[in-house]
């Protein structure tokens, strides 16, 4: 079964984690009990209003990708899209990983902030940890799937999945429902449970030491079950070497005999 964070990835992806994870943290201790603005939530406010201040319409339309009804049909569509792939613990990670982060801000974060805005409980934004979490969700199956190997691909496909979530935050500071640093602890939540979410499953659904893919990796069936005799020298030379790397992964997997 693939890994749903390669290994390679794994360090960066904890790191990136870890670093959201120190951003709500901060933010959540210096909004503690509080209601009122930062300088740089002024400072994004009014950027906002000078840009995008008539277009109310648009900005509420936009607030809706984030509603609890549009982030549960998104995070439907993608587990039903990658279960007719067969990723099966790309299934599971778009259910567990959006409805992880979801939890964590409305029955975790915002009661223990306690960071308000007109009344509400502010801090941070659900609005927008939802589309970020299906965004991170998209990101880790683009980035971790062999048949997508173009790094421009991957690059446009992760502006354009974190630059909704941008829009979703843009609007909601436009209609003053939430601060600039509300929605950037929202998109930190997201990232964090996500990546988190994909880390355990990878850890716990077998790994590097799970079954070997039938016939080798780079290798026809065909090619796979015909004796090495058979073979021409270039299936031979892959034949050999998928045997070295079963070879080297059964010593890493399997307990030492004494």
């Amino acid at each position: 079964m693939d890994l749903l964070v390669p290994i390679r990835l794994r360090y960066p992806a904890a790191m990136i984690a870890l670093l959201c994870v120190i951003i709500v943290a901060g933010l959540g201790a210096w909004f503690h009990q509080r209601s009122s603005p930062a300088g740089v939530d002024r400072f994004v406010a009014h950027w906002v209003h000078q840009l995008a201040g008539q277009h109310v319409g648009l900005m509420e339309q936009v607030i809706r990708i984030g509603d609890p009804l549009s982030v549960a049909a998104l995070v439907v569509g993608l587990a039903l899209g990658t279960a007719a792939l067969g990723r099966w613990r790309m299934v599971l990670l778009a259910v567990v990983g959006p409805t992880a982060a979801v939890l964590v801000t409305e029955l975790l974060l915002k009661p223990m902030v306690g960071r308000t805005r007109y009344g509400q409980l502010a801090f941070p934004s659900g609005h927008t940890t939802g589309p970020a979490a299906v965004a991170t969700v998209v990101l880790v199956l683009f980035l971790g799937g062999a048949w997508l190997t173009s790094p421009m691909v991957k690059a446009m496909l992760t502006l354009l999945g974190f630059g909704v979530s941008v829009a979703v935050s843009v609007a909601l500071v436009g209609r003053n429902w939430h601060y600039a640093t509300d929605t950037l602890g929202g998109i930190c939540v997201a990232v964090a449970s996500v990546l988190v979410v994909a880390l355990v499953i990878d850890k716990f659904g077998g790994g590097p030491c799970g079954p070997l893919e039938r016939g080798g990796r780079g290798l026809s069936h065909a090619a796979a079950v015909r004796p090495v005799r058979g073979l021409v020298p270039a299936e031979r030379h892959d034949l050999g070497q998928h045997e070295i790397a079963r070879e080297g992964r059964r010593d890493r997997c399997e307990p030492s005999r004494r």
